[in-house]
């Protein structure tokens, strides 16, 4: 039994007519004949009598005839629920992001994707660059916000901004002054790192080492908010993202631009190749990086 034959049955019945429900099915009249013949055949009973050029129901047809409407209207209404909630921004998107990213800026995206669209469903995953890459090409993810660079054939890297790197520092520390420094002032300092274990931390030590500097380390830790507590507790100065800056509102602290060279990090969102993006995907992007870019204003990076 298939959709259209039940099309076909409700069109005879409605207009008593073959050649009628062939002009308001838009099929030739043979065609109709055909599959209501083998919706017969499929359920083993006569549906019509077919009386000249007019046709009437049987038993069977009149006991069909509700249940084929009941179940058109279902999936026309399936159809149309599925449409108003595709365009209505609804669904589900699973998010992955990395940990010097996720607390900052997923927070003020998630709770504007409820707003423009309360009725969808956001799972986050929290995770390393190397595993949101794998949960994006296995579709475990629909979408993953990381930093660059990502080079994976399966993996449509979009970038969606940038954001300054800064020094911060115990508030009364000397360096703090106007707000500026060079990072060359670094080599002197003691020195909190974020672990190697973030791509963050491999990128910093790199950017370190190209210009030259190569600060003490004293203490490493796996997450940035460790970091700024170390420094509030002087124990060394450290490289952070603006949207970090940007989220601290405890004192103590100082966050300063440096003025050359500047270190920097794309943000980008990771897509599997190949994949239809959700709508709730395109509306993801577009308040990421709105607010992505606020974070950056308010941080004066």
């Amino acid at each position: 039994m298939e959709l259209h034959q039940l099309r076909y049955f409700v069109a005879a019945a409605e207009a008593g007519s073959m050649t009628l429900a062939a002009r308001r099915c838009h099929v030739a009249q043979p065609s109709l004949s055909q599959q209501i013949r083998k919706l017969e055949e499929t359920l083993g009973v006569a549906l019509f009598d077919r009386l000249g050029r007019g046709v009437v129901l049987t038993d069977a047809g009149r006991a069909l005839l509700p249940r084929a409407q009941r179940i058109l209207a279902e999936v026309r209404e399936t159809a149309e629920n599925l449409r108003a909630e595709v365009a209505g921004g609804g669904g589900r998107l699973v998010i992955g992001a990395i940990p010097t990213i996720a607390p900052y800026l997923l927070p003020p995206v998630l709770a504007s994707l409820h707003v423009e669209a309360p009725g969808c469903e956001l799972v986050v995953r929290e995770d390393l660059t190397e595993r949101l890459v794998e949960a994006v090409v296995d579709t475990e993810l629909d979408v993953a916000i990381t930093s660059t660079p990502i080079d994976h054939a399966l993996v449509e890297v979009q970038v969606i901004g940038r954001e300054r790197l800064l020094v911060v520092v115990p508030a009364g520390h000397a360096l703090a002054g106007d707000g500026r420094m060079r990072l060359s002032e670094l080599r002197e300092e003691a020195a909190v790192s974020l672990s190697d274990m973030h791509c963050l931390g491999e990128q910093i030590g790199a950017f370190c080492a190209r210009a030259g500097v190569r600060p003490q380390v004293t203490c490493r830790a796996t997450q940035l908010s460790t970091v700024l507590e170390l420094v509030r507790l002087s124990m060394g100065v450290a490289l952070v993202p603006a949207m970090a800056a940007a989220c601290d509102a405890a004192p103590g602290l100082a966050y300063l631009r440096v003025t050359r060279p500047q270190p920097s990090r794309e943000i980008a969102l990771l897509w599997r190749v190949g994949r239809s993006r959700p709508a709730l995907g395109d509306r993801f992007m577009r308040l990421a990086t709105e607010h992505l870019r606020a974070l950056v204003e308010r941080a004066g990076a």
